[in-house]
């Protein structure tokens, strides 16, 4: 299928590509506030975000596509300070976006995590269908939010199903299992199952799918805490699994939420588990979870670590880990017959901690050895910082979406 890759002006300081259009579907990278120079601009929310939505409509623009056929989009933000600092924060995000779409609108996750430059407050990614009938996911009796929003829960669009941010609520935007985790888990992936069944699939229809999870434990207790949680996520896991990715993060709108997922999934079941052997894997033995799934036209390559197959991370620094990664990713493509050039979005979470020049200096080396792989013009890309991943001493975890030849 034909790829086209989109430079907007809109962030000069990233080279290559801000978008891939593939058909009638717009992957999106990451957006922030930047100016001609590629500095951030604005301190203030809400500058920030409408400089984001101002980019993201004139990337749609280039893309032969508009505001309204976005069918999923996510924000990342970085803000300090306490719970009432980060509901007025995300207050002053919602003023602003609510201008560019109607209702029915995009599905929506909002993820506090740490951005790659100093300064910024918000980025901005999406997914956009141009020309295809779309079908609302709007089961009854779901959770909402706490206040109007033009937002959905979910689209159809052919044979790809788009999920927003599956939360541990109840239908008037409160958090249901305070303090458990187990509970809030088993929330969450009850209405992402949900989800999948109104599209007219069920659980072996998720192609990829993203925890976020809150725990700022350390050393053995990472681990302990994402196997308790993923007990309860395996009793809604098609077995074998989707692909996806396991994220620490710093937090959510709702200071007491622990946990949201999202996904994509695709209908049909002529698909191939990509699964190469003697590749990495996860702590919990027989989990029968898996590393890509190619269906269709499409092939999604789940989160990529350093580590061997006792589940233990490879690697002291960002860059031996992140070549470690992208050659587990380059091992997932090829059992599909698939390689770089097929690819046409990653999704990059990485941890750096400390000073802005140290943070600058790990993107620097990812960014590096990134190229090595994916000379430009590469995929789109999302990268930001996480609080950790599923096990002790991982830096770095990669996903990949990747178009299928012929």
């Amino acid at each position: 299928m034909k790829k086209q890759f989109i430079a907007a002006k809109t962030q000069p300081e990233k080279p290559g590509t801000q978008a891939v259009r593939v058909g009638n579907l717009i992957l999106v990278g990451g957006l922030m506030s930047l100016d001609e120079q590629g500095r951030i601009v604005g301190a203030d929310i809400a500058t920030q975000t409408r400089n984001c939505f101002d980019a993201l409509k004139k990337v749609l623009a280039e893309a032969g596509a508009e505001m309204k056929d976005v069918v999923k989009h996510n924000i990342y933000f970085q803000c300090d300070g306490d719970a009432a600092a980060v509901k007025k924060f995300l207050d002053e995000v919602d003023k602003v976006r609510v201008g560019y779409f109607t209702a029915p609108g995009p599905t929506t996750t909002e993820i506090r995590v740490g951005l790659d430059r100093e300064g910024a407050l918000i980025q901005l990614d999406a997914w956009a269908v141009v020309g295809e009938n779309k079908e609302l996911l709007s089961p009854p009796g779901h959770w909402s939010w706490h206040k109007k929003l033009p937002f959905s829960h979910g689209w159809k669009v052919g044979d790809m199903i788009f999920t927003g941010g599956q939360r541990s609520l109840d239908q008037h935007g409160q958090v249901l299992g305070v303090g458990d985790i187990e509970i809030q888990t088993d929330h969450a992936f009850r209405n992402l199952d949900t989800m999948l069944r109104a599209a007219g699939g069920d659980r072996h229809s998720l192609m990829k799918q993203n925890t976020y999870f809150r725990f700022f434990g350390e050393g053995r207790n990472v681990t302990d805490y994402w196997e308790k949680m993923t007990n309860v996520r395996m009793r809604y896991m098609s077995v074998p699994s989707s692909a996806g990715a396991g994220l620490r993060i710093t937090g959510f709108p709702h200071a007491d939420e622990l946990i949201q997922v999202e996904g994509i999934g695709v209908l049909g079941d002529d698909k191939q588990r990509l699964q190469p052997a003697n590749h990495w894997d996860w702590s919990i033995s027989n989990s029968q979870f898996t590393q890509g799934w190619r269906i269709g036209q499409w092939a999604f390559i789940g989160g990529q670590i350093s580590a061997d197959n006792k589940a233990k991370a490879v690697g002291k620094d960002m860059e031996t880990q992140t070549r470690h990664v992208f050659r587990f990713i380059h091992n997932v493509l090829a059992e599909g017959g698939l390689d770089e050039t097929d690819v046409v979005k990653l999704f990059i979470y990485y941890y750096a901690d400390g000073d802005w020049p140290h943070i600058a200096a790990t993107k620097s080396a990812i960014d590096r050895v990134q190229q090595e792989f994916y000379p430009t013009p590469g995929p789109v890309a999302t990268s930001y910082r996480v609080s950790g991943f599923a096990f002790e001493d991982l830096l770095i975890e990669i996903e990949a979406f990747a178009v299928c030849r012929g």
